[in-house]
């Protein structure tokens, strides 16, 4: 699934959700795309940033000490 911003030609921007480009692309090239704001169905896909997976952060301590600041180890706590 890939969100995208959809812009309409009066300029309101919403957001949908697709399989895949093609699908937006066909639904786009149909008409079958509409504003929820003014119901226009001339719609173009606006600047999208990948949405990019990251991993969890580690579970260590912001100071780096093994027991943590709350244990005393560093002068953040």
């Amino acid at each position: 699934m890939i969100t995208y911003t959809l812009i309409c030609a009066k300029g309101h921007e919403h957001s949908d959700t697709f399989d895949n480009y093609d699908d937006y692309r066909t639904q786009a090239d149909a008409k079958t795309l509409s504003c929820p704001t003014c119901g226009s169905h001339d719609i173009e896909k606006g600047l999208s940033a990948p949405n990019v997976g990251k991993s969890a952060a580690p579970d260590i301590a912001p100071c780096g000490a093994p027991n943590g600041c709350m244990g005393g180890a560093c002068g953040l706590g």
